[in-house]
């Protein structure tokens, strides 16, 4: 039987405030890293599992400038 870990990809403005939050559940963190990364449009993405920051995710440079 899988265990599933919970992890939460915060959406961070340019500013380096928090304005959204998804939850994510996943395997083991290289499955929550690639669902992640998945959600990088125009902002960056921190990705936590409890209180630890597992990775983080920059915008493209194009994008962030707009």
């Amino acid at each position: 039987m899988r265990s599933f870990k919970h992890y939460r990809a915060f959406q961070i403005d340019p500013d380096g405030h928090v304005f959204g939050c998804i939850n994510l559940v996943c395997v083991n963190d290289e499955e929550a890293k690639r669902e992640a990364a998945s959600l990088v449009l125009g902002h960056r993405i921190e990705l936590w599992r409890l209180d630890q920051r597992i990775a983080k995710f920059d915008a493209p440079q194009d994008v962030a400038r707009q």
